[in-house]
């Protein structure tokens, strides 16, 4: 059974509403630019081999907390 995880994406200058397969979710790390956002790194890569991560508009430990229970 799939799992997915509704996230507030960063986009340009607006948050969109994004929705994940928890699978598909290789890490998440803090922002180095922003305390108030969070790192997606998804484990699959974009159509020029680059990993694909999302900015997600929430605190590291908020988003981290989802993961834990």
């Amino acid at each position: 059974m799939n799992k997915f995880i509704e996230l507030p994406v960063v986009d340009e200058d607006e948050i969109k509403s994004e929705t994940v397969n928890i699978s598909n979710i290789g890490r998440i790390f803090p922002s180095p630019q922003n305390s108030r956002s969070s790192m997606v790194e998804l484990n699959y890569h974009s159509i020029a081999d680059a990993p694909v991560c999302l900015e997600v508009n929430m605190p590291y430990e908020t988003l981290r907390s989802y993961f834990m229970t």
